[in-house]
């Protein structure tokens, strides 16, 4: 069996590795320059669930992505993998409600997810904090680009493709993970983007005590080659990637916030802006496409993967495996029915 793969992002490269690794051939047909070129190409990516107050579909399988890419992670080399952990502030009385049930209500162990005070928290973090802090010791970072290399170790992928380079290809299915150039091909598809624009700056004395990252609203990553990652905008208005100085220093500021004192003699080295594809309801669109006009029976997507892809492109490549290969499905039906691009 043989599928093309239309984009080469973590959605197609997560896609592609799992395909492999089932026996059936996988071939990546990536528009850009390189692998990762798009939203995928930061140089370090957090996995996180995205959390909700109740056990839902949705909660349901950024769980299971959760626990998925860990066992997967551990595996891989050279992607940067840190379990280092995560604080999430609770930082507002909405968001104390929500993390406050969505401690109780995912049942996981407290090894796993718990509530910190301010106290521990900053004691966890390396530096002070004012909040209390909803923690995942698991948390973490890799690098999303080289995460994307490793997936395709050993497997064909084709760059600086033409839109229609895979009908040369006679595949058994083919499936778009290409972001927002899914509306390239499926111009119905209800897919919007958000400009993120992450900040570099270098390590200070007091910046490089941080053990952690630190989530509240934007992310603050742990010192990483002498650097650490500040982001992110979200900006559904703008749709360019060039890179905004204004945007650098709002990221600053929202970190300050939330971090006193972290700021002080901090310098900005570098950063990068792209666009990510995002569905009206926030989830990830993914599974066999409806009716279409590219004369494909055999047509899956995954895209609108959000802020949230490194977890939620290898949980939808597994789903997406086990549909071109009529395997029992790693999703309940429940989720697969909130995934389907067919709920639109």
């Amino acid at each position: 069996m043989k599928v093309a793969i239309i984009g080469g992002g973590l959605a197609g490269c997560a896609l592609a590795h799992i395909l492999d690794f089932v026996g059936v051939k996988p071939v990546i047909f990536e528009s850009g320059p390189a692998l990762a070129s798009g939203a995928s190409g930061n140089s370090l990516g957090l996995y996180n669930p995205r959390f909700t107050a109740e056990r839902t579909p949705q909660s349901d399988f950024y769980a299971s992505a959760f626990s998925a890419v860990l066992r997967r992670f551990e595996r891989l080399e050279d992607i940067e993998f840190n379990p280092c952990g995560a604080l999430h502030l609770i930082n507002d009385e909405k968001k104390k409600k929500r993390f406050y049930q969505t401690v109780d209500s995912w049942g996981w162990m407290p090894e796993t997810l718990t509530i910190v005070d301010a106290d521990a928290a900053s004691e966890i973090a390396g530096v002070e904090l004012k909040h209390e802090a909803m923690y995942l010791p698991q948390s973490g970072y890799v690098s999303p680009a080289k995460l994307c290399k490793a997936y395709v170790e050993g497997i064909d992928y084709h760059v600086n493709a033409p839109k229609d380079a895979w009908r040369d290809m006679d595949a058994d299915a083919v499936v778009l993970a290409c972001g927002p150039a899914v509306r390239d091909y499926l111009p119905d598809l209800p897919i919007g983007t958000v400009r993120g624009q992450i900040t570099e700056v270098a390590t200070t004395k007091r910046s490089s005590k941080l053990k952690t990252a630190i989530c509240y609203g934007g992310y603050m990553s742990p010192p990483v080659n002498d650097m650490h990652i500040v982001g992110s905008t979200f900006q559904r208005w703008l749709d360019h990637t060039d890179l905004v100085e204004q945007d650098d220093l709002d990221n600053l500021n929202k970190m300050a916030d939330h971090i006193p004192g972290m700021d002080a003699d901090m310098n900005v080295i570098g950063g990068r802006a792209a666009l990510r594809a995002a569905s009206k309801d926030h989830f990830p669109i993914v599974g066999r496409a409806p009716a279409n006009d590219l004369g494909v029976d055999n047509l899956y997507v995954s895209v609108a993967h959000g802020s949230h892809g490194v977890l939620s492109s290898y949980m939808a490549a597994k789903l997406i495996t086990d549909m071109i290969t009529d395997r029992p499905y790693s999703q309940g039906l429940d989720t697969v029915k909130a995934l389907s691009p067919e709920r639109f």
